[in-house]
């Protein structure tokens, strides 16, 4: 019997740099969220949900955008410091996606509490209709390739038609709420949570 991909949230409680979060000039809310409460760090089956990993980096100081145009408060990284980090804009906080080789940056979402409940979201759904969770970083190639061999039938579903109905209904309700939540972060198909979502309605992730 395959057993179900468990979520942890107690494992890792970030806080961040005093200094450097009253520099960035943020909302009392993010303020007490990143000093106080902590970011928890979500993980599926020991793995970080997404490649998310939170973590205070305070030797990175407020990080300037390549364009000049923005200062953000790095609070972690996807996969790893070298692919892309996690800022929250000084300010605003709005949060954004900075890719290390290319330097360009994205919006991920309007606000922090709007990224961790999305997060929340989505690994909810990733624990209830997940048999076995596997955490794999794809390129654009391998995941489309995944896709083809999937719709030739090489691939078989792992869920039954009653729970992949239930798990179709799931996903559509988590785009419609990422849409009305946060339209930003959903405002077209590039965006990282747009992304997030095609793999796991083609069943990627």
């Amino acid at each position: 019997m395959e057993e179900v991909a468990r979520v942890d949230i107690t494992s890792r409680c970030i806080r961040y740099d005093p200094l450097l979060v009253e520099k960035a000039n943020l909302s009392e809310e993010t303020q007490e969220l990143l000093l106080h409460s902590g970011l928890s760090q979500p993980t599926l089956d020991g793995e970080d949900v997404l490649g998310i990993r939170f973590n205070s980096l305070p030797d990175m100081g407020l990080m300037r955008t390549s364009d000049d145009l923005k200062m953000l408060l790095p609070i972690g990284y996807e996969w790893d410091e070298q692919t892309a980090i996690l800022g929250v804009e000084a300010g605003t906080g709005i949060l954004y996606r900075v890719d290390v080789q290319t330097e360009e940056y994205d919006v991920m979402n309007s606000s922090l509490h709007l990224f961790l409940a999305f997060l929340s979201r989505y690994t909810a759904i990733v624990q209830e209709y997940s048999k076995a969770y596997e955490p794999t970083v794809m390129t654009l190639e391998q995941a489309q390739a995944k896709l083809e061999a999937f719709r030739r039938g090489e691939i078989k579903p792992r869920l039954t038609q009653s729970e992949q109905s239930g798990r179709d209904d799931a996903v559509k309700l988590l785009r419609l709420f990422y849409t009305e939540q946060d339209p930003v972060s959903m405002i077209d198909e590039e965006t990282w949570w747009s992304v997030v979502l095609e793999q796991l309605e083609d069943e990627l992730l």
